[in-house]
Order: C-alpha cells, then sequence, then structure tokens
C-alpha cells in the first residue's frame, strides 16, 4: 500500500503531466528532428504533411533517414480530394489511383515499412488513407510532438470495456433539454442495434435511460482506469464551431444530452482507448496547418491516447460486425495476448471488406485511427 507521501508525490507528477498535456496540446513546442526519430521503430516511419498557398510538401522520417518530398501543386491535390470525397458511397477507383499517384507514391515508402504514423494536413484529414496504404498498419497523430507526448504516459493498462449506447432521445426532461432537442431532432433517429454493438463489446453497460451524461461520468470514476470506452450513439458535427461537436447521448438532469468537445476536455477520460461508434466523428474543424479540431482532439487531450473514430456516416450492420471483430483482436478474453490497435483495425476491416455485401469502401473505409498505434 502506498504511503502519505508517495500518494501526494504521485498527485503532483499526474497534475505535472496532465499540464503539460494541456500545453503541448494546445500551444506545442516542436521536438527536434532527433527526438522525433528516436521515438520510431525500425518498420516505422512518420510522414508529416504541409502545404503552401502554392505547393504540398511530406517530411518521411525513418529512425536513421529524413527527406523532404514535393507532392505537386496544393490546389490539384485539393481537387483530387474534393472529388475523392464527394460521395461516400460512390468513391470512384480512378479518384483514389490520382491520389495514390500524387500523394502516396512520391514518398517511395520501404518495403520494410509496416506501420505509417501520418500527420495531415487540410483535408488530407479526411481522406480514406487505408484505401491507399492497404497493407500497412496506420495511425493518424495531429502532431509528431503530440505522438512524443502520448508516448510518455505509462499508466497500467484497464482492465475493463464501458460502453455506451441506445440512448433515449425522447427523454425530454426539461424545457432547456426540449428546446435543444428541437433543433437537432430529425437527425436523432433511434439507434436499438447500437445496443447490440455495446453488449457484445462491453464489459459495463450505459444503455437507454441509463446513456447519460451524469451516468457517464460516475460509472468512469468508479475505475482507475478503462481498458476502453466505447460510445454507439450519434455525432454530431459542428465545423463552425468544433467545441460545440458532441455525441448525442439520453438527456437527464441538468445534462441537456449533447456531450460536447468543450464537456470532454473538462473530463477525465482514464482508458486506454475511446472509441467513438458513431457517424462523422473523425471530422470537425479543418486547419491549414494543424489538422482537425474536434471530438477525437477532445478525447485524446482528456487522457485517451487512442481514438477509434470514423470520416462519413457508417452503416450500422458493417459497424457492428467491424467493431466485435476488432475487440476480439485487439482485448481478446482469456489470457491470450491481443494485437496491437493499428493491426487490429486493419485485420476488421479486411474482415468487414471480404463479405460481398460490404466489399465497397463506404462499408470498411471511414475507421481511422488517431493516436498511439500501440
Amino acid at each position: 500500500m502506498k504511503t502519505r507521501a508517495q500518494a501526494v508525490e504521485d498527485a503532483v507528477r499526474r497534475i505535472q503531466r496532465e499540464a503539460k498535456s494541456a500545453a503541448a496540446f494546445l500551444l506545442p513546442e516542436p521536438d527536434s528532428v532527433e527526438t522525433i526519430q528516436g521515438r520510431l521503430g525500425k518498420a516505422e516511419a512518420l510522414v508529416y504533411f504541409a502545404s503552401t498557398t502554392a505547393e504540398m510538401y511530406a517530411v518521411v522520417l525513418r529512425r536513421k533517414a529524413a527527406r523532404m518530398v514535393r507532392l505537386g501543386p496544393s490546389l490539384e491535390i485539393a481537387g483530387i480530394v474534393d472529388a475523392l470525397l464527394s460521395g461516400s458511397r460512390h468513391i470512384d477507383p480512378k479518384h483514389v489511383d490520382a491520389m495514390r499517384r500524387m500523394i502516396i507514391d512520391p514518398l517511395k515508402l520501404a518495403g520494410d515499412v509496416r506501420r505509417v504514423l501520418l500527420s495531415p494536413a487540410g483535408t488530407l484529414s479526411y481522406v480514406p488513407l487505408a484505401l491507399l496504404l492497404q497493407g500497412k498498419e496506420i495511425a493518424y497523430v495531429p502532431s509528431a510532438t503530440i505522438h512524443g507526448l502520448l508516448r510518455e504516459e505509462h499508466s497500467k493498462p484497464g482492465a475493463r470495456v464501458l460502453g455506451l449506447g441506445a440512448p433515449n432521445y425522447r427523454a425530454l426532461v426539461d424545457k432547456r433539454a426540449q428546446e435543444a432537442y428541437a433543433k437537432r431532432s430529425e437527425r436523432l433517429t433511434p439507434l436499438p442495434a447500437t445496443a447490440v454493438e455495446v453488449r457484445a463489446v462491453a464489459d459495463v453497460t450505459l444503455l437507454g435511460d441509463q446513456a447519460t451524461e451524469a451516468r457517464l461520468r460516475s460509472t468512469l470514476a468508479a475505475s482507475a482506469r478503462w481498458r476502453a470506452v466505447h460510445f454507439a450513439c450519434h455525432g454530431l458535427v459542428d465545423a463552425r464551431n468544433p467545441m460545440r461537436s458532441s455525441l448525442a447521448v439520453t438527456p437527464g438532469g441538468e445534462d441537456d444530452g449533447f456531450l460536447t468537445c468543450l464537456e470532454v476536455y473538462a473530463m477525465r477520460i482514464p482508458a486506454d482507448l475511446a472509441v467513438l461508434s458513431a457517424c462523422e466523428t473523425s471530422r470537425g474543424r479543418v486547419y491549414k496547418t494543424d489538422g482537425v479540431l474536434g471530438l477525437a482532439h477532445s478525447f485524446m487531450l482528456a487522457g485517451a491516447p487512442r481514438v477509434l473514430c470514423s470520416l462519413w456516416k457508417v452503416d450500422d450492420r458493417a459497424t457492428q460486425a467491424l467493431m466485435v471483430k476488432f475487440y476480439e483482436l485487439w482485448n481478446p478474453k482469456g489470457e491470450k495476448e491481443g494485437l496491437s490497435a493499428t493491426q487490429a483495425l486493419r485485420a476488421a476491416q479486411e474482415h468487414v471488406r471480404s463479405k460481398p455485401e460490404w466489399a465497397h469502401p463506404y462499408y470498411w473505409g471511414a475507421w481511422v485511427l488517431w493516436g498511439l498505434p500501440d
């Protein structure tokens, strides 16, 4: 058992880590190239994209090599991105090929690269790079510096999965909630199938009337650390004001049922992974150099070093199949050791893709991992 002095010392260190984390996320001081390279594994490459008004570039880092690559005119690449993302259900192979030629082939990644860490710029944050880098493990990072900051956390892995799903969107408990829901009610259809998904992956469940912000906070606090926190609900993106982007849960008491980015920032999410199994949870406000500010960013700042989220509106059945397979591989029952998050995601996507009815990228390509790959 810890002594009082040890407990105080641990608390001070935690406060220092959290203060450093917040500062690095909001006002990052870039690490040196040498420091970044020292964190990369032998089979890893980190690709940092950047653009000017005229040109887009990429910096490719390996443990013992660094080079800058000119990719092409920014406007031309932006046009291809727009064409590729014009309809997730109708992704044209010619646009995929064009994007691969423009931003992937020039990188000339060596054959021994098994995992690619991507720090995208602008709307590249919305490109399903699993389509362009098939056969590779992929993780998105806001920056190489934040990737290093996330790696500094040495918490003991959590043991259980907390799942929230099938919110009761008809539980309008006060005038304030009624007014809030009236503005968005057309987007909040019931999601009964998410209860099946949550029961399949979680050890502790908050479903229906229990899927409130207050119950989430109290349940999170009941464990020192969770293996994962899984949300299966509607996601609402506010690109103009990303701090208002939210997960729609059950309203109750003083809570209106919209768990916003700002509220997540103020929470502590003691989990190895946050899974945002909802539509467009990887989206937010795009900044030219800093990528996307939105839900994934807020969960990382709140303490989850990995966030699994989506680029577009997703199919319920395919999503359920992908999530169940992901957890089977990443968090297996018993003593079996799980795969890394990037390995499990890649395998789960391939599992869904192998089904004839779900072979189209719409059903599996939306899912991306932000943060630590393992």
